[in-house]
């Protein structure tokens, strides 16, 4: 039977996915689609319960909106989209699904290992928190909720990076203050330098830089600057609350200096805290409603759509 969990990961050669299978059907609290950019990879695919495979050309979020406006998403109340270097147990990735349930999350997404590569210090998992409330849920590995990703999904179609969604939907009525959480019980490992793959493809496709795309979305959204990390909020392992960037800041940052060791680099470790806690303490947070000032519409592409193989079948 078809879940009301669904993963959707873009694949090379490469990919991390399959550990996400490691589980029995019986036991997974969630459909797998894969999309492969890599033909010969897709080529390989041999088909499991549960799992559609499917060959789509193009980056990630590009490539995510045709994979995606091709299949049923109806009956999905959340759907996660992770990049393909991704190492994390099918245990964890059921315990997403399950914590974004439990706590009414529109966004989220796991913390980081010590020893995985960041762009932000911020979304590393951080000792005593079971989860922490965000303005900002990265493109790396983000679990949006059905009205989220529907909203969400039109923006995909004209950018291979994905710059920018990381903080404009966290500012949707579908999502907003509350409602965006780094997942603090649930690690993942990010095992390649941040950027270099995105880099390389788009420079080959002649696309505009990740930066102007960025742009490009801030404009639909009448953004004039960039928007930071800020945490300002968060549930304790314990099930106590903490309220306000300041407080809240304060106990992540202790926490990590004590175990920052740990961590594969200690001095970027100790950069990132440092980084953090002046932002906790400096930025402004606004979690006011964002409206596009033009909405991107489903406008038909040339070309045929994806060829799949399916064990759950795309509309």
């Amino acid at each position: 039977m078809k879940r009301t969990n669904l993963v959707v990961v873009r694949a090379g050669g490469n990919s991390l996915h399959g550990r996400w299978l490691e589980l029995p059907y019986a036991q997974r609290h969630y459909d797998l689609v894969v999309s492969y950019y890599d033909e010969a990879a897709f080529d390989a695919f041999q088909s499991a319960e549960g799992v559609t495979a499917v060959l789509v050309k193009g980056g990630k979020w590009d490539g995510l909106f045709r994979t995606l406006k091709e299949f049923d998403l109806d009956g999905y109340d959340y759907v996660w989209l992770p990049d393909d270097d991704i190492a994390i147990a099918a245990t964890d990735v059921n315990a997403i699904f399950d914590l974004c349930r439990e706590n009414g999350l529109a966004l989220a997404q796991p913390a980081l290992s010590r020893e995985s590569y960041f762009s932000h210090f911020i979304f590393s998992q951080c000792p005593g928190f079971r989860l922490r409330y965000t303005n900002y849920i990265e493109i790396m590995a983000p679990c949006l909720s059905h009205a989220v990703l529907l909203r969400a999904l039109p923006f995909f179609r004209d950018t291979m990076s994905g710059f920018g969604l990381d903080y404009i939907w966290c500012r949707w009525a579908e999502s907003g203050a509350f409602r965006a959480a780094i997942l603090d019980t649930v690690t993942m490992h990010h095992t390649r330098p941040v950027g270099r793959v995105l880099k390389a493809a788009m420079a080959k496709s002649g696309r505009p830089a990740a930066k102007a795309e960025e742009q490009q979305l801030r404009d639909i959204f009448a953004l004039d600057r960039r928007i930071v990390p800020i945490v300002f909020a968060g549930i304790l392992q314990n099930g106590d609350p903490v309220f306000g960037p300041i407080a809240t800041g304060r106990r992540m940052c202790l926490a990590w200096w004590k175990d920052r060791t740990a961590f594969r680099d200690t001095r970027k470790a100790r950069d990132g805290i440092l980084k953090v806690a002046r932002r906790q303490l400096t930025k402004p947070l606004d979690m006011s409603m964002l409206h596009p000032q033009s909405v991107p519409g489903f406008l038909p592409e040339s070309g045929e759509g994806p060829a799949g193989r399916s064990g759950i079948g795309p509309a």
